[in-house]
């Protein structure tokens, strides 16, 4: 279902349980009741603080709109709560610093029913009259709701790039990590996953002013974040 475009729109790239960053960037967005924030997935795993970040996204729940959308790590930690096969491929992808945030050495029954509700509650996507939000890539002749879950989850924004959707509503996304720290702008889709846990920034790109906000995983903010790189591709990619 497509949502009427609200006053103001928030995208914010990959938390990875970066805590600090996401505190940052918050006190600087000033979000109010009219505003929306979307969380573009991969909240969760690498990143130490994954409890602090989960407790922080609900909080906001109470003072703004907030939109939270499913990565693969999200699908990951669903999938652990099934299978011992899949929660030790979860363990191995960044699972043990999410697990470690509750408890050093804990097992996946720590997490609160609270915390896994929120995140069985993600979505695949958000769509507004304006724009489109995904985690991972998408299909540019398809609608939204006709999007594979690997598409939405794990597939890499890589050579050759999706044309525009034929909606014509820009694109924005995560997952593919842009190390050089720099948003991705490719005119219809933007990616802003860039690489905050792993010492890049987290980026909240303010919409519809395309105001770029950057902030470390320490939580110390970029005076002057940089003007998104041209239309290329990253050649160093990988699924995080």
């Amino acid at each position: 279902m497509v949502n009427s475009q609200p006053e103001r729109i928030v995208a914010i790239g990959d938390i990875h349980g970066c805590v600090h960053a996401l505190e940052a960037l918050l006190d600087v967005l000033d979000l109010r009741a009219g505003d929306t924030l979307v969380c573009l997935g991969d909240v969760i795993d690498q990143g130490r603080e994954s409890r602090d970040v989960l407790d922080l996204l609900i909080h906001l729940g109470s003072r703004c709109r907030l939109v939270t959308i499913r990565g693969n790590h999200e699908e990951m930690l669903l999938a652990a709560l099934e299978s011992e096969r899949a929660k030790e491929s979860w363990l191995m992808c960044g699972g043990v610093s999410t697990l470690n945030s509750y408890r050093f050495g804990a097992d996946i029954d720590v997490i609160p029913p609270a915390h896994l509700d929120f995140i069985a509650g993600t979505q695949d996507y958000f769509e507004t009259d304006n724009y489109l939000f995904t985690h991972a890539n998408y299909l540019p002749d398809a609608p939204p709701q006709e999007w594979p879950a690997y598409v939405l989850r794990w597939s890499l924004l890589e050579e050759p790039p999706p044309g525009p959707h034929f909606s014509g509503k820009p694109v924005v996304v995560g997952h593919t990590e842009q190390r050089d720290g720099e948003v991705l702008d490719l005119g219809y889709v933007k990616c802003i996953d860039t690489a905050c846990y792993n010492y890049g920034w987290l980026t909240a790109l303010d919409l519809p002013s395309g105001e770029i906000r950057q902030a470390s995983r320490w939580g110390a903010l970029r005076e002057s974040p940089h003007e998104p790189k041209p239309q290329q591709l990253p050649r160093e990619i990988c699924v995080e």
